[in-house]
């Protein structure tokens, strides 16, 4: 009986993992959205995907790109070059 229940705690304790991981979004994507920007993701010739962050006035800047441009903190206005002028 005891080991019953040591293996229903352990398969609770995986689902509950498992749960969590696929419920994590893409900070890269949650960043452009910060930024007012629409995430779409993009295949490549390659086949790889990657996520492109579409801001205003046209402006396209690849997600992990953009974050890393900002240290994943949004910019004031006056520092922000994707903002129209």
């Amino acid at each position: 009986m005891k080991k019953i229940l040591v293996a229903v705690s352990f398969s609770a304790t995986v689902f509950a993992l498992a749960s969590s991981a696929m419920a994590m979004s893409n900070p890269a994507s949650d960043f452009c959205e910060e930024m007012g920007g629409r995430s779409v993701s993009a295949k490549l010739s390659s086949g790889d995907e990657i996520g492109l962050c579409y801001l205003a006035k046209d402006k396209i800047v690849e997600e992990w790109t953009l974050f890393r441009m900002f240290d994943g903190e949004v910019p004031s206005e006056s520092e922000n070059p994707f903002l129209g002028k």
